[in-house]
């Protein structure tokens, strides 16, 4: 299919127009959903569960058809440039058959495919009418706004900045979110929150909420004893420190002193978050830690049947983790589509959703933004694979907008270059 630059809409003076756009409204609409169903969950005990999913589910719908009902050309080019995406959700829903329980397995792939090939085309979709980076600093702007829900939550339902361990919060003292969603959710906040600071045109009443929540995040990270955003954030230094050019080496090192200043005050604290899973990792250090068992058990199973490593078992198929764990998921994205798929289309996956994200970040986008270490290193110890869970949307969005080039971007260049070799056409008519 051949295009023209004048098929599209976007423009350079439209691209502030985004955050209007109903293709980026109702993708972030879905993300929004997801965090206030696990807050509702909590307080209620799980009462509203159903009555979210099909409220999540309805929306889903609708977006759908949204993008169905937008400029019939940019559409199309969105869908043909997410071929990759429609493979992966293809041999998910083939690779179910392989499952035990089909019709458990075939219901989980299609809460996991659906939402998926959703969040691809709507990305292309924004990546044909505006160019990647407005595209990315208005997803982290959302990303930074929704993942803002569960820290001002903390407060609104009895949490303090005197805490130091809610790694036990639940809904027996009035939180709205555990321990880990606030881990989580710090992290991405804190991150997205530094992005936009250095990358984004904020009015000064914006700057100043991100000046003051930002290290609040921190520390609320920090308390919520989530080792797998603590890990994150660790990786995240490494970067700061080799890699990121926003600040001075001097900045650096002041902005530096204050993670550690907030871990050597936790330590203090014998009932900290801090010790307390200092502790807790020293046990499962002896006793063994439960995804890391599973992943071995799973890997028995397998080498004892070796044509699993081709099929796997089918995605979302506990089957050979019962009786033989104490949890019967993997609690591991990765792991899931390893075991569930086989190795080929684990190592498709690990190239869209992990390799091919990760090099174009650390080659174009490592030196001005902090945000992607996170969502790829968090889903390795949580089940992020299906639209309704904690992480999903930030962690496919991001993931195939870096891994995708933006259509906007190669007309704006090929357009750019026309009216050059234009311009320099004339000149050279004019010396002759």
């Amino acid at each position: 299919m051949n295009f023209s630059p004048q098929q599209f809409v976007g423009s350079p003076k439209e691209a502030a127009s985004i955050n209007r756009e109903p293709v980026f409204v109702a993708l972030t609409l879905n993300a929004a959903l997801v965090i206030v169903g696990y807050g509702l969950a909590v307080i209620s005990g799980n009462a509203t569960v159903e009555a979210m999913r099909l409220i999540k589910n309805g929306v889903l719908l609708l977006s759908i058809l949204n993008l169905f009902n937008q400029n019939n050309v940019v559409a199309q080019v969105a869908f043909s440039q997410q071929t990759k995406v429609f493979i992966i959700g293809g041999l998910f829903m083939i690779f179910s058959f392989f499952s035990s329980d089909f019709n458990t397995a075939i219901s989980s792939t299609l809460t996991c495919v659906v939402p998926l090939v959703y969040v691809a085309v709507s990305v292309m979709y924004l990546l044909t009418k505006y160019a990647k980076h407005d595209v990315l600093n208005a997803l982290l702007n959302a990303t930074n706004w929704i993942y803002f829900i569960p820290i001002i939550s903390f407060f609104l339902t009895g949490g303090s900045i005197t805490n130091t361990n809610i790694y036990y919060v639940d809904t027996e003292n009035a939180s709205a979110f555990y321990s880990n969603h606030y881990g989580w959710a710090g992290t991405l906040f804190l991150l997205t929150g530094i992005d936009l600071l250095k990358n984004y045109t904020l009015p000064t009443w914006r700057k100043i909420f991100l000046y003051v929540f930002c290290p609040i995040a921190a520390y609320l990270t920090l308390i919520s004893g989530n080792r797998t955003s603590w890990l994150s954030l660790g990786v995240v230094s490494i970067i700061f420190i080799l890699q990121y050019k926003q600040l001075s080496v001097i900045n650096k090192l002041l902005l530096s002193l204050f993670p550690i200043f907030l871990v050597i005050y936790l330590a203090q604290d014998p009932t900290s978050s801090v010790n307390a899973r200092l502790e807790k990792s020293k046990k499962q250090y002896n006793e063994g830690e439960t995804r890391f068992n599973n992943s071995l058990i799973a890997a028995r199973y397998f080498n004892d049947r070796p044509y699993l490593w081709l099929t796997g078992v089918g995605l979302f198929n506990p089957e050979i983790l019962k009786d033989k764990s104490l949890i019967t998921n993997y609690h591991n994205s990765y792991n899931e589509v390893l075991f569930g798929t086989g190795v080929l289309v684990f190592l498709f996956f690990l190239y869209l959703f992990l390799w091919q994200p990760l090099r174009k970040y650390l080659k174009y986008y490592a030196r001005s933004y902090l945000f992607l270490p996170p969502i790829l290193i968090i889903p390795f110890f949580e089940s992020n694979l299906t639209g309704g869970q904690f992480l999903f949307y930030p962690w496919f969005i991001f993931t195939i907008l870096l891994g995708s080039q933006s259509i906007y971007d190669i007309f704006l260049v090929r357009a750019t270059l026309q009216e050059r070799e234009a311009e320099s056409q004339i000149i050279k008519q004019k010396e002759k």
